[in-house]
């Protein structure tokens, strides 16, 4: 019965409102805010404390313990454009990202680095207000817990591997109008999981003539992400993920980097203990090109960053024409765009860096010109601390 109510109020709430649409970003990738700086092209740079999230191969190349702490600020605004009706809604919400820390130790003839981390991936956060329907709020997510290792088998090459403990939780605090009056409707879902990621790193600067450029690769394996909802228990089918990167240092100041990374979503499922059907996630991979650069500005107070970046943002979601019809006939995948630019301070004991990312895209409806525009606006603060 539980089952059938959170169906049939998920169902009304993206048939019924043209304002709420609970958008779950599934381009999972790593964390910072230098990396976001890169827009997102940070696999063949690695070399902060959130290596362990984007590659963690790329943990070698740090000498010293550091620790990190990452912090966001989310609003996401819907607008919907529907049959002459149009509505708009922005939701903001603040999200502990991210934290590590990282140690190197000699190992008998290795450079060796391990490290821990914690990261939210699946952010769930929503908030509804249908008069005389449901009103409601959703908080919290999937996250995991990441142990690495990574070592320097060559001056040139080195790999790293972190296993994954998913875990976290969704709760929704709603209420439902029967007629009379709103009556609470509250429930909870507990995330459980395991996956790993190796990464592999190959760093032509460590040549005896060096050549600036460092090659990334980074892999994920797929895995059932379990969430317990009491009476029910749901199986989302996490896909592999493998991503390519590549980074170039001109001269002592000026980085810029690229990233290619598919996500295969197409045909996974969410299925149902329960007997009910599956849904499908995605009829697409997600697959998703990054790029960026960074310029260090030297004074005297400090080390200044100015960063730029620019990733496309794949989605789920298909154009459709007239999919009210028996059989709606899917056009092609929306894919918007994303940039983003950031700034920082840069201390012998310490770096803060910020970056402001806006990322949108446009899903058509229907052949008549109706659409949705979905924008989402991300405040990344990050602190990275070294133990030299």
């Amino acid at each position: 019965m539980k089952k059938f109510i959170i169906i049939l109020i998920s169902i009304l709430f993206c048939v019924t409102s043209l304002s709420y649409a609970q958008n779950i970003n599934w381009n999972l990738t790593g964390a910072g805010a230098r990396a976001a700086g890169f827009g997102g092209a940070f696999i063949g740079v690695a070399d902060d404390a959130t290596a362990i999230s984007w590659n963690p191969a790329g943990l070698t190349q740090l000498i010293d313990p550091e620790a990190s702490a990452v912090m966001r600020y989310i609003t996401d605004t819907y607008k919907t454009d529907f049959s002459g009706r149009s509505e708009s809604e922005s939701l903001g919400h603040f999200v502990p990202n991210f934290a590590s820390g990282v140690y190197p130790f000699n190992f008998p003839g290795l450079k060796v680095v391990a490290a821990v981390a914690y990261q939210q991936q699946l952010d769930l956060y929503t908030k509804w207000n249908l008069e005389e329907f449901t009103r409601g709020e959703a908080t919290g997510g999937a996250s995991n817990i990441s142990l690495g290792l990574a070592a320097e088998i060559l001056p040139i090459f080195s790999i790293g591997l972190a296993s994954n403990v998913w875990t976290g939780s969704m709760s929704v605090n709603a209420d439902y109008w029967d007629g009379y009056g709103w009556i609470p409707f509250d429930y909870s879902e507990d995330f459980s999981g395991f996956n790993f990621n190796a990464g592999a790193m190959i760093n032509l600067s460590n040549l005896s003539n060096p050549i600036p450029l460092k090659i990334g690769v980074d892999f994920k394996s797929p895995f059932d992400l379990e969430g317990d909802l009491g009476e029910v228990t749901e199986t989302i089918q996490m896909p592999a993920m493998i991503g390519v990167g590549a980074s170039v240092q001109l001269g002592d100041n000026f980085t810029i980097s690229a990233d290619y990374e598919t996500r295969a979503y197409k045909d996974k499922q969410i299925t149902y203990d329960d007997g009910s059907e599956p849904d499908i996630i995605s009829d697409y991979n997600l697959d998703q090109i990054r790029a960026g650069a960074e310029y260090l500005f030297i004074t005297d107070f400090a080390v200044i960053p100015l960063r730029a970046g620019f990733h496309t943002v794949p989605t789920i979601f298909s154009n459709y024409d007239d999919y009210w019809v028996d059989d709606p006939v899917p056009r092609d995948q929306v894919v918007g765009s994303g940039f983003a630019v950031g700034s920082g301070l840069i201390f012998e004991k310490f770096a803060l860096d910020a970056t402001v990312t806006f990322d949108s895209y446009k899903q058509e409806l229907t052949s008549g010109g109706d659409y949705r525009q979905v924008s989402s606006t991300i405040f990344t603060l990050s602190g990275i601390f070294y133990f030299n």
